[in-house]
């Protein structure tokens, strides 16, 4: 090297030769200055080392000379800076590393230095000049950084809810929780399928609450649904924490979501409650009250103070209260109220008041006491009903019983031995005798009701006051309801007049999916299994789908998760031995199957399962006879039903409908059309003993258009036909009529004296009048009471429109 230096200063003018030892002399003396390790190689190594990296290493610029200097540098690190070496000798490059380098008191230091390629006056590759700085605070720090990283991620992994750090591009971290709720690998979880997670109807609010809390930098957060890879859907409260730099602008968030979805099925179920106990407030009559134990006031409902005459709200003391109930009963009362408090226990009692109109009533009051934490009375609250009637009915009762005791005591004994014999069979005659007598009376009844209410809807039209036509409608939904009722029980009893028509049950089933799924809900997957072929059968559509609706119904209580409700049908053939256990004539059935995985039944419910009224379920949640209308509507139809149940294995109900010999063709169902008037000339004869029905039907006719006579009952019917010289064109009557003569017989009666007259019957227990087997005689034409305006508008102006 010395040589080949001393021919180039050979070579090298005089001139040009000073001139590069000044400018070798001045590079040396600046990097003896400079605090960073310099050095400078050749084609044999290090040629030249500043005073930094010789007082940096403890070595001698000899020492470090040639290959000297790989002595500082770490094992380890060697192998990768010779490498980087060679690779930017060979392309002439700048080249860079990090390693570790051992320092004069025997400590690795990190150094990252850099080095740039020489080249002689030829542009020949002669070596490269290299700096170094110390970045071993800086590793340290790194190190610190991917430490504490790793315990944020092992952390946020080990939480049991979704935590996720997002920065501008999207999200950069999620956890393990965050993983298995998504159900997708962390690498496909962006932030576009974290906005697909979220459900459709949430998506424009949480974009608008996530970009303003970018434009501003605040936390943000929100309640939504979010719905996973397999289609779970659950309700996720999400709290997001800005995250900044050190400058503190905002680089991102850091977010988590807590499952709220217990909690917002409780808030739903709260105000389902609330709902549902308003709901009964009303319905009973009930007022709910509160008393305030510090002031003596009393804040009551609406309800309430109409009961006690009063004005609604605080506005009353509990003392202004007690003068309005009678002496003794005043006394009972603060002594009931008392003890509840002191023995912290529910309160109940009945007192009688004297109302500011003068009437005497009696009124049952229940409450709860309420208490301080430090157990002081704060309040009490409860509910007043007004049980007059049922005071006068107890009394009536009592003479009832005083005046029957002595045939009763005699009757006893022979009853209950009756009963012990055919306890069962008798128990279930008897409900429904009991159903059947009381069904006119009711459906009478609900005739009115509903009719009226229907009437006062229709004037009103759109015109009346909102809270009136909600009033209205629901009265109207009411008498529905009890309708319902009433027909269950007739159907239970088997006396409800059936329109018996064949039937593919597979089409009917088919027909009722939309009904399905508006009952049932999302939570039930309901499957079918209808096999082509099915026997057709003669039955009454509307009860059997009634009937069929109230087994899904039934089977959705018992899955309150939910679950799958199967509904399969089948061909069957019954045998003479089978036949004759179930009370059936054997041959060939349709069968229909409806199966739920629910809760199913233990062997002494399954044994009570039709007995009418009886029910596990919770108060107010349903009436017992459900099941009680499927097994009369199958018995009268000429079926048999039959339950399989296992306690937590679920429900199978069968129901088996004799196949209907021929070809007979199912009956399609007219389209709804609009309400048909009369015209001027008709004449409806109306008989009805009922003065209210009555009144009510002449009315509706009238108003539709119709001239209408009345009777109050047969005799005054046929007289009115004697007498009457124009045309009638119609006998509107009641099956069951005063006097000894029944409705079938009137219009036999009355067709002897006019051939041409129509007959439209109604009632609400058709007994054996005009049907016989469950099933309407032969050319008799029915409508069932309550009927509606419209239902009663359309059967009189198709039978009046009948050749």
């Amino acid at each position: 090297m010395a040589e080949r230096g001393r021919r180039d200063e050979d070579a090298a003018a005089p001139g040009s030769l000073a001139a590069s030892r000044e400018s070798e002399a001045l590079f040396r003396a600046m990097a003896d200055s400079a605090p960073a390790p310099i050095w400078v190689t050749g084609l044999h190594g290090i040629e030249f080392v500043n005073r930094a990296l010789i007082d940096f290493s403890g070595l001698s610029a000899e020492a470090l000379s040639g290959t000297g200097w790989t002595d500082i540098v770490h094992p380890d690190d060697l192998p990768e800076v010779m490498a980087r070496r060679a690779g930017a000798w060979a392309g002439h490059q700048v080249y860079t590393f990090d390693a570790r380098m051992r320092r004069a008191d025997g400590e690795w230091r990190w150094l990252s230095a850099s080095l740039k390629p020489r080249f002689d006056t030829e542009g020949n590759q002669i070596g490269f000049v290299g700096m170094a700085l110390d970045v071993t605070d800086a590793k340290s720090q790194e190190a610190e950084l991917r430490e504490s990283e790793a315990r944020f991620r092992a952390m946020a992994d080990s939480a049991p809810s979704p935590v996720w750090v997002t920065n501008a591009d999207g999200i950069e971290f999620v956890n393990k929780a965050f993983v298995e709720f998504a159900g997708r690998p962390r690498e496909a979880l962006t932030g576009k399928v974290w906005m697909e997670m979220i459900h459709p109807d949430e998506v424009g609010e949480v974009l608008a609450r996530r970009d303003a809390a970018w434009r501003t930098g605040a936390d943000y957060g929100y309640d939504a649904r979010f719905r996973s890879l397999d289609g779970t859907e659950r309700w996720m409260r999400v709290s997001c924490r800005a995250r900044h730099d050190g400058g503190g602008a905002l680089i991102g968030y850091v977010g988590m979501a807590v499952d709220i979805t217990d909690a917002k099925k409780a808030e739903a179920a709260l105000r389902e409650s609330e709902e549902r106990l308003r709901i009964a407030l009303a319905a009973g009559a009930l007022g709910d009250w509160m008393w305030d134990a510090e002031t003596d006031m009393i804040s009551i409902s609406d309800q309430g103070a109409r009961l006690f005459g009063i004005p609604s709200g605080p506005v009353v003391t509990g003392a202004q209260l007690r003068t309005m109930i009678l002496p003794g009963d005043a006394e009972a009362a603060d002594a009931a109220i008392a003890a509840a408090v002191r023995e912290r226990r529910d309160y109940a009692v009945e007192y009688r008041l004297k109302h500011p109109d003068g009437r005497l009533l009696w009124i049952s009051a229940v409450g709860r006491p309420i208490y301080h934490a430090d157990g002081r009375p704060k309040a009490m609250i409860g509910v007043v009903q007004d049980i007059t009637a049922r005071k006068q009915a107890e009394a009536e009762l009592r003479e009832l019983n005083q005046s029957l005791e002595a045939r009763i005591a005699a009757a006893i004994d022979e009853r209950e031995r009756a009963e012990e014999a055919l306890r069962q069979s008798q128990k279930m005659e008897a409900v429904g005798q009991l159903t059947g007598g009381i069904a006119h009376d009711f459906n009478n009844l609900l005739t009115v009701i509903g009719g009226n209410v229907d009437a006062a809807r229709r004037h009103l039209g759109t015109q009346g006051k909102p809270r009136v036509l909600r009033a209205l409608d629901n009265a109207l939904i009411g008498a529905e309801r009890a309708a319902t009722l009433t027909q269950r029980l007739l159907a239970f009893s088997r006396r409800q007049p059936l329109n018996p028509r064949p039937i593919d049950v597979n089409r009917l089933v088919t027909g009722m999916s939309e009904l399905f799924h508006r009952t049932l809900g999302e939570t039930i997957a309901v499957e079918t299994r209808l096999p082509d072929g099915l026997w057709q059968v003669e039955v009454d559509p509307n009860q059997l789908e009634n009937a069929i609706l109230n087994l899904a119904v039934n089977a959705r209580d018992a899955m309150p998760n939910g679950g799958k409700l199967t509904i399969e049908t089948a061909n069957t053939d019954i045998d003479r031995e089978h036949a004759g256990r179930h009370g059936l004539a054997p041959g060939q059935y349709a069968a229909l199957c409806v199966s739920d995985i629910g809760s199913g039944m233990a062997a002494d419910t399954l044994d009570r399962a039709f007995e009418p009224f009886f029910t596990t379920k919770e108060v107010g949640k349903g009436t017992g006879l459900g099941l009680s209308m499927v097994y009369g509507f199958v018995k009268q139809s000429g079926g048999h039903v039959k339950i399989d149940s296992e306690e937590g294995e679920g429900t199978t109900v069968r129901i088996y409908l004799p196949r209907l010999v021929g070809d007979a063709a199912e009956s399609e169902e007219r389209p709804e059309q609009a309400i048909p008037e009369g015209a001027r000339d008709e004449t409806i004869l109306v008989c009805e003993d009922d003065d209210d029905v009555r009144a009510y039907t002449v009315e509706m006719l009238r108003e539709l258009g119709y001239r209408v006579l009345e009777a109050h009952d047969a005799p005054a019917a046929l007289r009115l036909l004697a007498r009457q010289e124009g045309k009638v064109d119609l006998l509107f009557t009641d099956v069951v009529l005063p006097g000894g003569m029944t409705g079938a017989e009137l219009a036999r009666e009355a067709r002897a004296l006019r051939p041409d007259l129509r007959i439209l019957f109604t009632t609400g227990y058709a007994r054996n009048a005009i049907v016989h087997h469950g099933r309407l005689d032969p050319g008799v034409e029915l409508i069932t009471k309550p009927f509606a305006h419209a239902d009663l508008a359309a059967r009189v102006r198709d039978m009046l429109d009948r050749a």
